[in-house]
């Protein structure tokens, strides 16, 4: 499959996982609005606290980690893929090497003459939320059980920071344990599509 055929195949993916995810973020928003109004009406500690724990944790947060993985796997997917075939025409041997993936693609592109700055704004947030997908795929999101926790604080604090500017629901920490919000999930979208894109352009 070229290049053009991975972005196309890559941006129907894109745009039918957002899709189920806007209509879930949907059903749980009426959800939230009937246990809320329950809990106004009676007043009850008790009741508040199962209403968090039966809907805003299980449900929210374990819909936003499936999709930060979802979207983030799909990415590095269709990008690893442009890159070797990239690769093969330049007649470059793809080496093993540790790392963020992506700002290892994006200079093994550079080497075979597609010119993009891995140190660029979208490059480096895109490399927090992989971070973060790593600890939500390999730890369950608890931040203290990650193999490299420096690098994930050094990631959560750069999105905090990102998310400051635009007063963004973008992650927040509930006792050592990632909590993510969907402001997170649709920016993790719209990056995955400019960085393919921007990819794409210089092929």
């Amino acid at each position: 499959m070229n290049s053009k055929k991975k972005w196309e195949y890559f941006n129907k993916r894109l745009e039918t996982m957002w899709d189920v995810y806007l209509e879930c973020m949907e059903h749980f928003d009426t959800k939230f609005s009937e246990k809320w109004k329950v809990f106004c009406e009676s007043r009850n500690e008790q009741k508040y606290k199962e209403y968090l724990r039966e809907i805003e944790f299980p449900y929210r947060n374990t819909l936003n980690s499936a999709m930060l993985i979802a979207f983030c796997s799909l990415t590095e997917h269709v990008v690893a893929d442009i890159t070797d075939e990239k690769m093969k025409v330049c007649k470059k041997k793809k080496e093993p090497k540790n790392g963020d993936w992506l700002v290892r693609n994006i200079k093994l592109l550079n080497e075979c003459g597609v010119v993009i700055d891995p140190n660029g704004d979208d490059v480096k947030l895109f490399s927090c939320y992989i971070k973060i997908r790593n600890c939500v795929v390999h730890n369950g999101g608890r931040i203290s059980n990650s193999k490299h926790q420096d690098q994930l604080e050094e990631a959560i604090k750069a999105v905090e920071a990102y998310a400051q500017t635009g007063n963004y629901d973008m992650i927040k920490i509930k006792e050592d344990y990632l909590m993510l919000g969907s402001n997170l999930i649709g920016d993790v979208v719209s990056k995955s599509e400019e960085i393919v894109n921007e990819i794409l352009e210089k092929i």
